[in-house]
């Protein structure tokens, strides 16, 4: 299976509280962060990748994240997050304030990279081709792949309003970011763990109020996953325009022909 274009996982159906945030920008260790969650008993956590293959969930974000009136937005979350243990990537970045207001018991982490620079050209180089005209064009056919289009372009709407950077590859979008995290836990009262992935599992243990597990700390390499992502839906979506231009082309050749006959016959 290949994150973000398969997943097999069934979606909770139970309403039980939400108890991690992962607040962390995509290109910070999110999966990673994910399976720490889950084998440290926050189980099931909610990530991008089991929502990227859902046209239907895809497209529950979206309509969520465009809602401006509070109330019906926090409902709209319930329908995301509901009956699972963790967020984090996108789910918990578009709504951090709500969940905080809406779960005040939940743990707040934000996940880092040593360096803003460090995150501007990993985020690029895994995801900047999503963000273009080519990948939409090439997957025009697909509506999963429209709708991450749409998602991404809402995401660069979103940066521009909240943050006022058109650029979002770039490391003072990084910094941007965490500040704005930092404020709004400050607000609320809340206490969060700045995390890297290298800081391994002593302080999100302790954190969390949790037992240090035996294994090493999950790390899931997501750049070769892109890589691969990228590389299956260039050749999906070309081999689909090739199938519906060779079906297009028979069907030009060969309708005609078989139309004029049966006209001929009466």
């Amino acid at each position: 299976m290949v994150r973000f274009i398969n997943d097999s996982r069934v979606a909770p159906t139970g309403q039980a509280p939400l108890r991690v945030i992962g607040a962390g920008l995509p290109r910070t260790a999110t999966s990673s962060l994910q399976a720490a969650f889950e084998e440290l008993g926050f189980n099931p956590c909610l990530h991008m990748a089991q929502i990227i293959p859902h046209p239907s969930r895809m497209q529950l974000l979206l309509d969520t994240a465009r809602e401006e009136n509070t109330q019906r937005r926090q409902k709209s979350i319930h329908q995301l997050v509901d009956g699972y243990s963790a967020v984090c990537d996108m789910p918990s970045i578009f709504f951090l304030e709500d969940l905080m207001d809406m779960y005040p018991d939940a743990k707040v982490i934000l996940g880092c990279r040593p360096y803003s620079e460090t995150w501007a050209k990993s985020c690029y180089e895994s995801l900047g081709f999503f963000f273009t005209r080519k990948f939409y064009l090439i997957g025009f056919l697909w509506t999963s792949d429209r709708l991450w289009y749409r998602l991404n372009m809402y995401i660069v709407e979103w940066c521009r309003k909240k943050f006022g950077q058109d650029d979002i590859f770039q490391p003072d979008m990084y910094e941007l970011y965490n500040e704005s995290v930092r404020k709004a836990a400050k607000e609320r009262g809340r206490e969060i763990l700045e995390f890297k992935a290298e800081d391994g599992w002593q302080p999100l243990c302790e954190f969390l109020g949790k037992d240090i597990p035996t294994s090493e700390f999950p790390r899931v390499n997501e750049k070769k996953t892109f890589a691969l992502i990228k590389a299956i839906m260039v050749t999906k979506g070309l081999l689909t325009w090739a199938a519906l231009g060779g079906a297009a082309w028979l069907g030009w050749s060969y309708l005609p022909a078989s139309v004029s006959m049966g006209i001929f016959r009466k």
